[in-house]
């Protein structure tokens, strides 16, 4: 599954309607990989940029929750997360930074195929990643996110990015 940003909406056909016809408004080069009762997923050039062109234009999609560009999409286990969430973090955050993890949904381990629960599966994945954490102020965020589109495999996805790169309009929601 090839996607690297996540809309997240208020649930309902007719707000999936009214997103896409509002992205088309934007004049973004995207493609619709799957979707989900609350969820897109897309395909573009640059999900960063596209993260900009789109906090332009959100005012105008009151019911998007977040949006959220995807550096990598791995299985949904703590272990693969983890490493590779260490790989990312390195490269992409200073060794003077700081940074949090945020994980939504629900992660596994790979041995038993057992729901983790979220803050050992936080913890584990912390504990590989060499930089200061900060749960109030921090300067990266480590973004992690279960997916599963109907019945179809569960995937994980990880950003590193800073917060500002991740729009996010309703706390709290989806």
């Amino acid at each position: 599954m090839s996607f690297n940003v996540i809309i997240t909406h208020e649930q309902g056909l007719d707000n999936y309607r009214f997103v896409i016809s509002r992205l088309r408004r934007t004049g973004l080069d995207y493609v619709i990989v799957d979707k989900g009762p609350s969820i897109i997923l897309l395909r573009v050039n640059d999900p960063y940029n596209t993260i900009e062109v789109l906090r332009e234009h959100i005012k105008d999609i009151p019911v998007i929750y977040r949006v959220i560009p995807v550096d990598l999409v791995v299985d949904p286990y703590v272990e693969t997360v983890a490493e590779k969430a260490r790989e990312l973090a390195e490269l992409k955050i200073p060794v003077d930074k700081t940074f949090r993890i945020t994980l939504h949904g629900r992660l596994y381990w790979s041995e038993t195929r057992l729901p983790a629960h979220t803050m050992d599966a936080v913890r584990v994945i912390a504990n590989g990643i060499n930089r200061t954490v900060s749960l109030t102020k921090p300067d990266y965020v480590v973004y992690i996110r279960s997916i599963k589109l109907y019945h179809r495999r569960r995937y994980a996805t990880i950003t590193v990015t800073t917060p500002d790169k991740i729009i996010a309009l309703k706390s709290g929601k989806p």
